[in-house]
């Protein structure tokens, strides 16, 4: 029989030894005390909990008692976080039967649980957590200022929850608040980063039209997000970019695209950009928009947009210009912002692209891109050798059925297009210089081939002219300026993307790159069409500075007689303007002592070759723009 009744045991916290009829010692169990552990008041739980116990292991009963304490309070001390001591002879088990994690785990788990629960953010609640919504939300400030990461993420979190049950408070405080989450965005931890992004798109989500005034400074860093960040960052900026975009106010939200996103540098901040603003006017609608100001500036981005470097932002940006053409004002527009040249490349790109989604050659960019037999996502090879007729209805064209290429040399051709592609996208830098060298070698040994397919292949190669690294973009621009002078007006059709890429390196800290990109700037000019080149250096003029821009303005003013001779309203539309630009600054963006030496070269070669007719275009400029003018020709 037992001293005690089982219910003063339990009440009491004693144990009770229970007799085992297998053991000489009457069963008597002769196991350590518990201690501490023992002695804590528990809460009582079940009658099947408290009779339960584990059958012998080492041939000793062991001590009857209610629920171990261990096993009693592992929920409670997994949602404290309390650090409650072991007995150093037993480990303790979880739950699971496994071994308890290191703290820096159990850290990271807490910290999930955490983030899983933030949807279920109940009033009740956030009144009981923020019964002083000031106070809360200085400490909440305070957190952010911590150098404990974990403090900051919990920071992050309450502000949204802040914003949600009192925005009247963030609001008296939004641009401090701002500026402290926008500042987290780059911080170097990324759990804490991507915690920041996703805040700022929450922020909009709660306060739309409230967050107008930060969408500047936010979009800056948002779009750098995009672009130099993980995978799983660049995903959230995005994301928080489209928060924002659809709960600001439309018109505002679509000049801080234009402003902040698509003259980004960045061509995946400018792809983001592109189809944000795309959508944004398919919302707005264009019979809207012809009625606004930004109509003329929309028209230049659309046309902007539809000739970039990347194949996405290229169809966002064409996709803008068909739906901009639907409405005699703009088409009107379009007419005036860009040249007939851009203007013409533009709609045969739209037309082109018509008839392939037609023949369904190439899926749209938004559906994904299906896998062929061979377990290839690349685009196919356009061969040189395709036959196109045209069909009676409508003149449309068709790929003759008969025409199709079998031959060995045709599938050569393919499978090396295939190979440089993956070569050209490769993680590694390494592969991707094998695939700038292996670009060259197709030039010079199937020039045509490469010239039928230049578009597709420049999608690819002109990653390798801006690569983040530095060998791999020397190399690309040291090869391009060799294949400018194999493959010539074979480049045409990538002009655009040509010029700016090479440009966009003149201003490089490494000298190897900045050498190679003069070496390619110096190529274009003297193998490609002159109008063309002289078009595109002025469009990329204004955007230049440092010493690309005196590098541009001395290619500008060698390319003046040849273009005059040819067409002299190509000068006086594209590198004119250059001239009064220089003239019109008082301190051109650039510090250097050539300066004046290469705007005097400028005015002189266009003296040369337009003579008393630049003194009457001058007669409509400002005053000092005369004087400096008449100062550099000793007038």
């Amino acid at each position: 029989m037992p001293l005690f009744p089982r219910e003063l045991t339990d009440l009491f916290g004693l144990e009770t030894p229970v007799p085992d009829p297998g053991h000489g010692n009457g069963g008597l169990g002769s196991g350590p005390a518990l201690g501490a552990l023992a002695q804590e008041p528990q809460q009582h739980g079940s009658a099947s909990e408290r009779a339960f116990s584990l059958p012998p292991v080492d041939g000793t009963a062991p001590s009857v008692q209610k629920k171990h304490p261990g096993s009693a309070m592992k929920k409670k001390v997994l949602r404290k976080q309390d650090n409650v001591p072991l007995l150093p002879s037993t480990p303790t088990l979880q739950g699971d039967g496994s071994f308890p994690r290191s703290s820096s785990v159990t850290s990271q788990t807490a910290t999930g649980a955490k983030r899983r629960e933030e949807p279920l953010r109940g009033h009740g609640q956030k009144d009981r957590a923020f019964s002083d919504p000031q106070q809360s939300l200085q400490e909440a400030l305070s957190m952010l200022g911590s150098d404990d990461w974990e403090l900051k993420e919990k920071g992050l979190f309450n502000i949204p929850r802040l914003a949600e049950s009192h925005p009247e408070v963030l609001l008296s405080r939004l641009h401090e608040i701002c500026l402290a989450v926008t500042s987290e965005v780059t911080n170097l931890r990324s759990k804490v980063s991507c915690s920041a992004v996703v805040t700022l798109g929450e922020l909009f989500a709660i306060l739309k039209k409230d967050m107008d005034s930060e969408a500047d400074e936010v979009a800056v860093v948002l779009f750098h997000m995009v672009q130099n960040s993980p995978e799983f960052i660049q995903k959230a900026a995005c994301q928080s970019l489209g928060m924002m975009v659809e709960n600001m106010t439309p018109a505002r939200a679509m000049t801080v695209l234009m402003d902040k996103g698509v003259k980004s540098r960045y061509t995946q901040a400018r792809k983001c950009a592109a189809e944000l603003l795309l959508s944004l006017v398919e919302k707005m609608g264009v019979t809207k928009l012809a009625g606004t100001p930004r109509a003329e500036r929309l028209a230049q981005v659309a046309g902007t947009l539809a000739q970039d470097c990347h194949k996405d932002t290229r169809h966002y940006g064409q996709e803008m210009v068909k739906m901009l053409l639907n409405n005699q004002k703009f088409k009107k527009i379009l007419e005036q912002s860009l040249s007939p040249h851009d203007l013409e490349d533009i709609l045969t790109r739209i037309k082109k692209k018509g008839m392939e989604n037609q023949k369904g050659e190439h899926p749209s960019v938004k559906e994904p891109v299906k896998e062929r037999n061979d377990g290839s996502k690349k685009p196919p090879a356009t061969l040189p050798s395709s036959k196109w007729v045209k069909s009676a209805p409508g003149g449309r064209l068709l790929h003759h059925p008969n025409a199709q290429v079998t031959s060995p040399a045709a599938v050569e051709g393919r499978e090396s297009l295939q190979k440089l592609y993956h070569l050209l996208e490769a993680k590694g830098f390494q592969a991707r210089m094998e695939g700038v060298a292996l670009l060259l070698d197709l030039c010079k040994t199937s020039p045509q081939l490469i010239s039928s397919n230049i578009v597709q292949i420049f999608d690819y190669f002109v990653l390798r002219i801006n690569d983040t690294h530095k060998k791999v973009k020397q190399k690309a621009l040291e090869v391009l300026a060799e294949i400018i002078g194999l493959l010539e007006d074979a480049l045409n059709p990538v002009m655009v993307r040509l010029v700016e890429g090479i440009t966009k390196n003149l201003n490089s800290k490494d000298p190897g790159v900045r050498a190679a990109a003069v070496n390619a700037l110096d190529k274009s000019v003297a193998h490609l069409d002159e109008v063309s080149m002289m078009k595109e250096l002025s469009h990329q003029w204004s955007q230049l500075s440092g010493q690309a821009l005196l590098e541009v303005t001395e290619r500008i003013t060698d390319l003046v007689e040849w273009v005059y001779a040819r067409s002299p309203e190509v000068v006086q539309r594209y590198a004119l303007p250059v001239l009064w630009s220089c003239l019109e600054n008082k301190a051109l963006p650039v510090r250097s002592a050539n300066v004046c030496a290469v705007v005097t070269k400028l005015a002189c070669a266009l003296c040369e070759v337009m003579g008393t007719q630049l003194i009457k275009c001058a007669e409509s400029k400002p005053p000092h723009v005369q004087e400096n003018l008449s100062s550099l020709l000793g007038w």
